[in-house]
């Protein structure tokens, strides 16, 4: 996936915004992803849904990186975000939590 500079524009856009909200009231989407620190589970292959969002989740963190910089945990968690408000529902969570 290749990220424009108009989309990261937005996506820089969609970081601000976000971070402004009082997350003690609304909420903060997100995605939980289990671990398996065993290494004793099969590995499973994502499905369509799950490449999708890994895929755009590289892209973004490549463009940002080459943009600013260096992506801090800080900067990932914006990233992670950004992304579950915009893909949970059928318009963003944000915009539900108003």
């Amino acid at each position: 996936m290749q990220i424009d500079d108009a989309f990261l524009d937005e996506f820089e856009a969609d970081i601000v915004r976000l971070s402004r909200r009082t997350y003690a009231e609304v909420g903060v989407p997100m995605y939980l992803v289990p671990e398996d620190l065993t290494n004793q589970t099969a590995h499973h292959q994502p499905n369509a849904q799950g490449q999708t969002l890994h895929d755009t989740f590289t892209a973004v963190c490549a463009a940002l990186a080459a943009r600013n910089g260096a992506l801090s945990s800080q900067d990932i968690a914006h990233v992670l975000e950004v992304l579950a408000d915009r893909h949970f529902l059928d318009q963003p969570f944000s915009a539900v939590a108003r």
